[in-house]
């Protein structure tokens, strides 16, 4: 009985991750403005901010970044190894620092996301320097907008589960 009940919750998990991706893509592709956004993101930091399991988190990163690489044409494993890495982050800070304090989710969201940014790029010019070098010219921008953008769509995420959840008066 509880190995259907937990093959049902993971199953049930690894759909919302895979709408997560999805939905990111498509968001993008149809309107430019969410290319600023980054869902997968803002969810492993919700990951491994609640779970509080590095191991846990890691696994939830990397499999959001790799789906994030297949669908968005980046240079496979940049979002993999970022997401990664950001996840573990989370789980650390997450056991550290008091993460449900809104103060301490805004710093978290806005270094997360240039941290991301910084790595992706960095990964995206060791692989392929001469076809990323003319895209990422206004990096220093586009990682402050997406940073902002990320912040403010995980706050108002986070806002909405700790009132779903009850997690505060």
């Amino acid at each position: 009985m509880t190995r259907i009940s937990t093959l049902a919750i993971v199953g049930k998990f690894a759909i919302a991750l895979i709408a997560v991706v999805i939905s990111q893509g498509i968001l993008s592709f149809k309107f430019k403005v969410f290319g600023y956004f980054d869902l997968p993101l803002i969810c492993s930091v919700f990951y491994g901010f609640t779970l509080g399991n590095p191991i846990a988190s890691i696994l939830i990163g990397s499999s959001l970044g790799l789906m994030q690489d297949s669908l968005s044409g980046a240079v496979l494993g940049a979002n993999g190894l970022s997401k990664t890495l950001i996840g573990f982050f989370a789980a650390s800070a997450g056991s550290k620092f008091a993460v449900d304090q809104p103060i301490t989710r805004i710093f978290a969201l806005f270094l997360f996301s240039i941290g991301d940014g910084i790595l992706v790029t960095i990964l995206g010019l060791m692989v392929r320097p001469a076809a990323w070098s003319a895209i990422y010219s206004g990096a220093l921008s586009r990682w402050l907008l997406s940073a902002t953008f990320n912040t403010l769509l995980g706050l108002i995420l986070f806002g909405y589960h700790d009132r779903w959840t009850d997690v505060r008066p």
